[in-house]
């Protein structure tokens, strides 16, 4: 064997042990808060994030390319990219530089996406092996599993619960640290989207559109609200409760009683979440359109049509907007009018929410293509990495 082929021996050997090297989180991180610990960055689901660096360009300052696709939700754990994939490894890469920088392996497909509290890591595995999971971080050890049929993507935890629903029409409480089942609430409408919180109660919606308010200590029925049409998702924010179905009708709640404030028509059916501020709400349709009202009226501000199918919930990062369409096109808007400001054409279809840690934005493909969006200033080199 000549020196040219044991180079290339040697490199080939030095890649497969870096693409297949686990992670285990620093001590001194654990100390530290996560930027987007839940589904859409908090326990609202407010997809917005309004103190932000960001700059309003998007520069691509690194990208990543993955030999799997995003099953779950994006989320964010103290500088890490967290991102479930396809073929059972859930990936953790630089959000600063788009180094890749290990895994740890589910036992199965993680659909939830992982959610991370202190030094402990939660996801649900896809069937058949329909489990929830806890691990410990520092040494990638499962402590403790217990079954949960058909899992929704996106958990929350609240009071030391880790909180979850199922498709089979269940929200259930877990002991973050033992597994212990604490309370089940049951319903015979299927759950398709997460649970969250609006600091006194846990929502959840039905495929069918009834929103159930729940106890977070015992799980008991507070009351719910029976809407129209099938619901897409709903967010909280200041005592209201925002839910859009898939036709298009957007609602504020009382989150006290119950009470539907206001109901607006927005002509195209729906299927991510709204984003929200202090002043408007912002929503995607299948339509290809953006769509902003306002938050006391239900009026409606502007319209933006991007053409394709936007599927996935849209993002509110300082006084920006951003969101993808299933061509793989990725855009900017003012938030103020709804106006153009930049599109990005992306390998692969946006079925995914895009996160961002308040300076970079970041999105997944269907093709397993990661892109990190910011302001690359001039000692800045755009970086490419495929893992």
């Amino acid at each position: 064997m000549n020196s040219k082929i044991l180079f290339i021996v040697s490199i080939s050997l030095l890649m497969l042990i870096s693409c297949g090297k686990k992670y285990t989180l620093d001590r001194e991180m654990i100390n530290h808060s996560a930027d987007w610990p839940y589904y859409r960055g908090d326990l609202s689901a407010q997809g917005s994030i309004k103190q932000a660096d960001f700059g309003g360009k998007l520069d691509i300052v690194w990208e990543f390319k993955s030999n799997d696709k995003p099953v779950g939700p994006l989320t964010l754990y103290n500088g890490m990219l967290v991102y479930p994939g396809s073929r059972n490894r859930i990936k953790f890469i630089s959000a600063d530089s788009g180094k890749y920088k290990g895994y740890i392996k589910p036992r199965g497909v993680a659909q939830t996406g992982l959610v991370i509290s202190d030094s402990l890591g939660y996801f649900a595995t896809a069937p058949e092996k329909s489990k929830l999971r806890c691990v410990n971080m520092l040494n990638r050890k499962t402590l403790w599993k217990k079954d949960v049929k058909d899992a929704v993507g996106g958990s929350i935890i609240i009071e030391e619960k880790i909180i979850l629903s199922s498709a089979e029409g269940k929200l259930i409480a877990f002991d973050k640290i033992t597994g212990e089942r604490l309370w089940t609430f049951k319903s015979k409408e299927r759950f398709t989207t997460p649970p969250l919180f609006d600091g006194y109660a846990i929502w959840q919606v039905s495929e069918e559109g009834t929103l159930f308010a729940v106890t977070p200590k015992d799980g008991k029925e507070i009351f719910q609200v029976r809407l129209e049409n099938p619901v897409a998702a709903s967010i909280a924010y200041q005592k209201s409760i925002f839910v859009n179905d898939i036709t298009g009708i957007v609602y504020k709640i009382d989150a006290q009683d119950g009470r539907i404030m206001w109901q607006t028509e927005t002509g195209g059916s729906s299927w991510g979440a709204i984003a929200v501020s202090e002043s408007s709400l912002i929503l995607g349709q299948s339509s290809g359109e953006i769509v902003s009202l306002s938050v006391d009226e239900g009026k409606i501000i502007w319209r933006y049509d991007a053409i394709d199918v936007v599927a996935a919930s849209v993002l509110m990062v300082n006084k920006y907007v951003v969101f993808g369409t299933k061509a793989g096109d990725f855009y900017l808007l003012n938030l103020s009018d709804g106006s153009f400001i930049q599109k990005r054409e992306l390998r692969g279809a946006i079925s995914t929410a895009p996160v961002s840690n308040g300076q970079y934005v970041f999105v997944a493909t269907d093709k397993g293509m990661i892109t990190c969006f910011g302001v690359r200033n001039n000692e800045q080199e755009q970086t490419k990495t495929n893992h």
